[in-house]
């Protein structure tokens, strides 16, 4: 009987942690250097590994949800992953809920994506221009590479960037820059409000990437918090769990006066 208990607690808890994975499409590039000029260091680890990429793409991607035809904009978050055209199978995850990245799964854990979702919160609607959508795309993996702290970005000693046009380091400087003037309550209370989510593809050689809330439908957004039905399930099992061990104490208890 201990034995189907502890099976049912393990089912319901996985359950709880299941993902349902949606087709999402790579439909094409957006505002992004494509000269193939650009080259970028990354770590690979958390002890000291590196790798660089040349001749890369950077910058805005357009996409689109087979759900309802729709076409939205993301950018990459993954330096060492790869994105062909076609649809491919993403899970949705809150930006907390990804964190150590993938491709690689090597952020910064002092600021990293908090400070990455505050450049691209402030300017991924209102970019105009390639050498824009570059700088912020850059600016992002600095962020998420090389952040010592909630709006600090320090040296480039993980994450460097060269073979960038003159308009593009421009740009990039000045994104930098943001972060670093930006209060740490201003970028906290950013992070808190979910300013977008990532999607993080099924197949790990792949990149994942962050959108708008309005890019997810509102069936996979619910993914994110467990359903109804598995924290009732979950309830009632931690209910019946606590009176088998209650009925077990008294079981085991000698009579109130002693044995007789």
């Amino acid at each position: 009987m201990k034995s189907f208990f502890k099976i049912l607690a393990v089912a319901v808890l996985l359950s709880a942690n299941a993902r349902a994975s949606v087709d999402y499409s790579y439909v094409g590039p957006g505002l992004a250097d494509g000269s193939g000029g650009i080259q970028v260091t990354f770590p690979t680890d958390y002890v000291g590994g590196s790798h660089s990429e040349s001749g890369i793409y950077v910058g805005q991607l357009h996409m689109s949800n087979p759900l309802d035809g729709a076409n939205f904009n993301a950018f990459c978050l993954s330096p060492g992953g790869l994105l062909t055209p076609g649809p491919a199978a993403y899970n949705v995850l809150t930006l907390d809920q990804a964190k150590y990245g993938m491709n690689p799964a090597a952020w910064s854990l002092t600021g990293g994506i908090e400070n990455a979702a505050y450049i691209w919160a402030q300017k991924n609607q209102t970019i105009s221009t390639a050498a824009e959508g570059a700088a912020l795309n850059l600016a992002m993996w600095a962020a998420l590479y090389n952040s010592t702290a909630v709006g600090a970005l320090v040296g480039s000693d993980r994450f460097s960037v060269s073979g960038a046009s003159a308009e593009i380091q421009q740009a990039f400087a000045a994104d930098i820059a943001q972060i670093n003037a930006a209060s740490q309550s201003a970028i906290l209370s950013n992070y808190s409000a979910d300013p977008g989510y990532i999607l993080r593809p099924v197949n790990p050689t792949m990149q994942d990437l962050i959108v708008l809330p309005g890019a997810v439908p509102e069936s996979m957004q619910a993914q994110l918090a467990p359903e109804p039905s598995t924290v009732f399930g979950l309830a009632i099992l931690g209910l019946f769990v606590a009176g088998q061990m209650v009925a077990e104490n008294l079981r085991r208890a000698p009579l109130l006066g002693g044995a007789r």
